[in-house]
């Protein structure tokens, strides 16, 4: 196998993992988007909440992106904004019960696709992909 092709493969799980999860969330019944899911891998399930500078960090958005996201699911009573009392600047965000419930739907859509795709695989199998995605990605970070 040509190396020059793994590229392609990686885009393949990509889109089709992406695929996967929008036509699971439109299944469920979800009222979210597939590219917004990340918000709710981010929030904690204890809804403690999170600064909206950590959110805008960890998941590598805009803030107007993110200000516009939160501001949708706020309204659809998934999310709770609050001002912090200390500096008026900062505002923590957090899951309501229902975001929760959103959130561990998108765990078992995780779980799922992730099953489909080591279908076959054996614990030891798992581990070792694992291992070298993480390293091919550790790797390729370098280079940004």
């Amino acid at each position: 196998m040509e190396l020059g092709c793994i590229f392609s493969y990686i885009n393949k799980i990509g889109s089709i993992s992406n695929k996967f999860l929008t036509k699971r969330i439109k299944e469920e019944g979800l009222p979210i988007l597939q590219n917004h899911a990340l918000l709710f891998y981010i929030l904690p399930e204890d809804k403690s909440p999170l600064l909206f500078s950590e959110i805008v960090k960890i998941g590598k958005m805009s803030k107007s992106s993110l200000s516009d996201i939160i501001n949708k699911y706020e309204s659809l009573g998934l999310v709770n904004k609050s001002i912090c009392n200390e500096d008026k600047r900062n505002i923590y965000i957090n899951l309501t019960d229902d975001g929760v419930n959103v959130k561990h739907k998108l765990d078992q859509i995780k779980d799922e696709a992730l099953n489909a795709m080591l279908d076959g695989f054996d614990e030891n199998q798992k581990e070792i992909f694992k291992k070298y995605v993480s390293k091919a990605l550790l790797n390729i970070k370098k280079v940004l």
